[in-house]
């Protein structure tokens, strides 16, 4: 069993603080990557960490047994680090960071080809493809996974993956019995975007191109900056929406949203086209690391093999 060194740092966060805002403020990051970075944790080691409720949070029996064992592995890993990095003087290591709203089979391939780089380098995930540009122009990455189109016209950007659009519907939903649908389809329904604290510039484009193929019926499907998957699916089954989504089968939104209780359905690339990401860094970046070229050929190479 793999477990991600990262994750254990977030675990060890939360535990201490058992408070997810706080662990997220101490780690950088924010609150809802936190929570999907654990419940990742939680798959990898098959059970739960915390138990949480509206007022606080607590450790589980396994979560308890975890945070020690945690602490020493972490302490190991720092010590190997500094020692290596005591006898070779390498330069600052690779910072990559990675919109948590890519679906998150794409994210794991991601980290993983990243992780296999020979140069050395700090993974982390951000909350939008908007922070992660703005962490890349003000100098505190290296190189991020963002969505396109890029707003901010410093981030130069090579596109990495594609991945089409879906929907995600109740399982009595009219539209679970089709195999395939068309953007028109959703004429006459309410629709949800699944976006992430988005540039008011690319809502107002994504709106704006619904909107052109006759879908003006768009809501919010929930009060906060971006709903959680649990939260997503029971707004769909509460308010009978159709959300906007990745269609990732194989991540975990696809598992959330599978049958019987919901149906996952691609939207026909004909009628609405598929999401782009793309590795970016700017111009500054690349002064730092010379290699950051090659560093990008070789990840779109490892995985577009993968």
């Amino acid at each position: 069993m793999g477990i991600d060194f990262t994750r254990l740092k977030y675990f060890l966060a939360v535990a201490e603080e058992l408070h997810f805002k706080r662990a997220a403020d101490r780690l950088n990051i924010t609150a809802p990557p936190l929570s999907k970075q654990i419940r990742l944790l939680e798959r990898e080691l098959g059970g739960a960490l915390f138990e949480r409720d509206y007022h606080q949070v607590r450790l589980t029996p396994l979560g308890q047994a975890m945070v020690e064992p945690a602490r020493r592995v972490l302490d190991q890993v720092a010590e190997l680090k500094a020692t290596a990095n005591g006898i070779t003087r390498q330069a600052a290591p690779l910072r990559v960071g990675a919109t948590a709203y890519a679906p998150s089979d794409i994210l794991d391939a991601f980290e993983k080809a990243v992780g296999e780089l020979i140069v050395p380098s700090v993974f982390g995930i951000a909350s939008s493809a908007v922070e992660v540009a703005a962490e890349l122009v003000a100098g505190h990455l290296d190189l991020g996974l963002i969505h396109l189109p890029a707003s901010d016209t410093r981030v130069v950007y090579r596109e990495f993956a594609r991945y089409p659009s879906g929907i995600a519907v109740r399982g009595d939903d009219p539209l679970a019995a089709r195999d395939i649908v068309r953007i028109e389809d959703l004429r006459d329904r309410q629709v949800a975007i699944d976006i992430a604290r988005p540039n008011p510039i690319i809502l107002a484009s994504l709106i704006r191109r619904l909107n052109d193929h006759g879908v003006t019926q768009i809501v919010h499907a929930t009060a906060s900056a971006r709903s959680s998957e649990i939260e997503m699916a029971a707004q769909i089954r509460s308010r009978r929406l159709v959300i906007l989504v990745a269609y990732a089968p194989g991540s975990l939104l696809g598992r959330v949203f599978s049958p019987p209780e919901f149906k996952l359905i691609p939207i026909d690339e004909s009628t609405w086209g598929p999401s782009k990401l793309a590795l970016a860094w700017t111009r500054a970046n690349a002064r730092s690391h010379p290699s950051l070229d090659q560093i990008v050929d070789q990840l779109v190479r490892d995985f577009n093999a993968a």
